[in-house]
């Protein structure tokens, strides 16, 4: 017990020394801080008091070195600033040499050899004889309807066929009478035009069974969709029991030769210009095959602004025979831009994207850098066109420009 109480007292004394302790190291921190805020209080003082009397000391060798002397629209840095070392200023300069403009696409099925079947009539799929992926040949048959509407076809061709032999026997006998004067001539008319009825309705009857592939002369109610144009099977959106409607706005079937195939790029209306005309020869280049490319030409450059994108569609077309290039594929078009012309490029770093809008820092006499906004075209390699905001000559920051237009911020 009497050893227990000593061990209690000791524990006792311990915690008041800590606690003691712990109350002059408060106060020393609170002393710190007002020390601190005394200082900046006379500090404050005397900037202000220099700012009223325009009094001041000439620098000397020993005082540091002079600050950036920031404002809205400039920045001047000191000759002898350490930060002029991470800056690298170029001159603008005009270049006619021939470039190679890039754009981004995708590739696309030629829609001149393509076919999306859809079915003429209601009806039911009943059989499917192709698959996704599968080649074709012209004339085969790709799926099978059941429909009602095929017998209903047949029937009025064959009533058409009776009528029209109908109407040329009795315009037979209408002539041979009007020879005798035995008829008139508004009936013989109107034999004449009933007969031209019955031949436009026979044509009609039999343009729908020739679209069908069936003929009038043997009864059934189904019906095989063929391919038109040999190529691949790319969709087969079709199934086995489907009911499909004559109104359908869903092929059943899209074929398409792949042998040829279309790259879709979008060309913003202010590079327009670089693109002088069409059957200009490109290169298309893709993920899939990062050290290869594909020529081809363009075919097509569009004639209407997307108002929302304000870029117009460019098409070329390339030879695919091994079917390496896959619809929807991403590609990048690379386009020889016309030579001769001339035009600015500055490296992609002098550029600055401000919001939906773009800058480069602007150097004059005496290290005043400014920023000011530019309008860019396309890139061309690790280079940035620009159409509008420079002029040859001018100096620009070309490196460090992220820096400054921070220091412009602030």
């Amino acid at each position: 017990m009497p050893g227990s109480a000593c061990d209690g007292a000791r524990e006792l004394l311990c915690e008041e020394r800590a606690t003691a302790v712990l109350e002059r190291t408060i106060d020393l921190v609170r002393l710190v801080r007002l020390v601190r805020l005394v200082r900046l209080g006379l500090l404050a003082l005397c900037v202000s008091a220099c700012e009223r009397t325009g009094g001041g000391t000439a620098p000397t060798g020993d005082e540091p070195e002079p600050v950036a002397t920031p404002s809205r629209d400039f920045l001047k840095l000191d000759p002898k600033s350490p930060r002029m070392d991470f800056l690298k200023i170029d001159v603008v300069r005009e270049s006619d040499a021939p470039t190679t403009i890039s754009f981004l696409g995708r590739v696309s099925v030629d829609e001149d050899h393509t076919q999306r079947v859809a079915s003429p009539i209601d009806g039911r799929v009943v059989a499917l004889f192709v698959k996704p992926g599968q080649l074709v040949r012209a004339g085969q048959s790709l799926l099978e309807l059941s429909s009602p509407e095929v017998g209903h076809l047949q029937a009025d061709a064959v009533k058409a066929a009776e009528d029209l032999s109908i109407g040329e026997r009795a315009a037979g006998r209408a002539h041979r009478l009007r020879a005798e004067g035995a008829v008139s001539e508004k009936d013989v008319a109107q034999i004449e035009a009933d007969l031209q009825k019955a031949r436009a309705e026979v044509a009609r009857s039999m343009a729908h069974l020739r679209a069908l592939g069936i003929s009038p002369d043997a009864p059934t109610v189904e019906v095989a969709l063929r391919a038109r144009i040999a190529g691949t099977v790319i969709e087969r959106p079709a199934l086995l029991g489907q009911e499909v409607r004559a109104d359908g706005a869903t092929p059943l079937v899209t074929i398409s030769d792949l042998d040829r195939v279309w790259v879709l790029g979008s060309v913003y209306e202010r590079d327009l210009s670089l693109i002088d005309e069409k059957d200009v020869p490109v290169t298309v280049r893709v993920a899939a095959y990062p050290d290869e490319s594909f020529p081809g030409r363009v075919i097509s450059v569009g004639e209407v602004v997307d108002p929302v994108t304000r870029a117009v569609e460019l098409r070329c077309a390339l030879d695919n025979p091994a079917h390496r290039l896959k619809p929807s594929m991403f590609a990048t078009i690379d386009v020889p831009s016309g030579g001769g012309r001339r035009f600015i490029s500055v490296p992609g770093g002098a550029v600055l994207a401000a919001g939906e809008k773009y800058e480069v820092i602007v150097a004059s006499e005496g290290n005043v850098f400014r920023a000011r906004q530019v309008q860019v075209g396309s890139d061309t390699g690790d280079r940035v066109r620009i159409l509008r905001g420079l002029s040859p000559g001018e100096k620009i920051v070309v490196e460090g420009a992220l820096f400054l237009k921070r220091e412009l911020a602030d």
